[in-house]
């Protein structure tokens, strides 16, 4: 498959994983940035830094693959081979953060039952895209 395919189809693909996610997933994080600099005394030390490394992975892991999306959707392959890591610490910390997501949801519908499935929109959709670039970024050249 051609470049001009593979970034066709990687365009559909963040649009319909990526803007809702954005969308949910950045408001979200946000609130949780919010909620630890009002310093309201519901939340114990522990709970509002939890809340804040969220947060803020969340907020950095959407801006690295805003970012790389961009870089790979103008550029393709060789934007992403030349793109700096910053991006890629970026997506590492999103992931990170759509996998703690993942953990937490899991443990509260084996608890509860099924209504916190919704929170799975919150990030972990993006792994998807994000692994795509990570494959665009370092597998070996397309074939014709």
């Amino acid at each position: 498959m051609n470049d001009i395919a593979q970034r066709r189809i990687y365009a559909v693909l963040a649009l319909l994983l990526g803007l809702p996610t954005l969308a949910v997933g950045g408001t979200l994080s946000v609130l949780a940035v919010i909620v630890y600099f009002s310093r309201n005394s519901y939340m114990g030390t522990t709970e509002s830094l939890t809340l804040l490394a969220l947060g803020l992975s969340g907020i950095v892991g959407l801006l690295g693959w805003l970012w790389l999306s961009g870089v790979y959707l103008r550029h393709g392959r060789e934007g992403l081979r030349r793109s700096s890591p910053l991006g890629w610490v970026g997506i590492a910390c999103g992931v990170i953060g759509a996998l703690i997501v993942l953990v937490l949801v899991t443990r509260l519908v084996l608890q509860s039952g099924w209504e916190p499935l919704g929170y799975l929109i919150a990030g972990p959709p993006l792994l998807i895209p994000s692994a795509q670039l990570a494959w665009m970024r370092w597998a070996g050249a397309p074939r014709a």
